[in-house]
């Protein structure tokens, strides 16, 4: 049985998301690539930038062709980082390298992308990809968080996944100084590159945190 065709959404249903904007603007001001120009229907679009989108290109060859430069690093099955922080992907990937990090699945019948905010993949002198221990915190919070539950939460309750889609787990990050803890933030105003919001956290050794902060990072 071939599969079901995704109804598309209506043009005026996603021009105005901010996540929709804010992924073209990054495709543009750090690639050159007019993302608009590849859609040819867009499917979905989430309530975060961890959430994404998800597309039909024009030409998926060509589209992905433009992602094949030294600034995106494309996933490698082989390598077990790659293969966790990967499974929700369809379609060969790639992933910026850098903090924020677009990652990109293409695909001839789905594309999709969205905006890690903790990046983890870099690309060393000799042109080999390297990772950093960032790569937990990206797993916990923005795949297994973000993408899955309240991506799931989403589909069922627009708002409520809009509510989650401020909380955030923590754990050691470069955010931190990789500090051994674990706690939750909840970013309450957000925006390209910074957030304002209160964090507890509880350190390994019993130590418990409650700070409000303000957090800025280059997008």
């Amino acid at each position: 049985m071939p599969p079901k065709k995704r109804e598309p959404l209506g043009v005026s249903s996603y021009l105005g998301s901010e996540v929709y904007k804010q992924i073209c603007n990054r495709f543009y001001k750090q690639h050159s690539i007019k993302l608009p120009d590849h859609i040819a229907e867009v499917y979905k679009v989430g309530v975060s930038n961890g959430q994404g989108m998800e597309f039909l290109a024009r030409d998926p060859e060509k589209f992905e062709a433009l992602l094949k430069m030294p600034k995106f690093a494309p996933d490698n099955q082989e390598h077990f980082c790659d293969r966790i922080a990967s499974m929700a992907t369809k379609g060969q990937g790639y992933r910026e390298t850098g903090v924020p990090s677009l990652h990109i699945a293409v695909a001839p019948e789905e594309c999709s992308v969205h905006i890690d905010t903790f990046g983890f993949v870099a690309i060393g002198p000799d042109g080999q990809k390297y990772y950093n221990p960032d790569a937990i915190q990206h797993i916990l919070d923005e795949l297994l968080w973000q993408d899955k539950f309240v991506g799931w939460v989403t589909k069922h309750s627009r708002p409520l996944g809009m509510l989650l889609s401020h909380v955030h787990f923590r754990g050691p990050s470069s955010r931190n100084r990789y500090r051994l803890s674990a706690g939750a933030r909840v970013n309450l105003a957000q925006g390209d590159g910074w957030n304002i919001g209160i964090e507890a956290t509880q350190a390994l050794s019993g130590e418990q945190t409650v700070a409000g902060s303000i957090e800025v990072y280059n997008w």
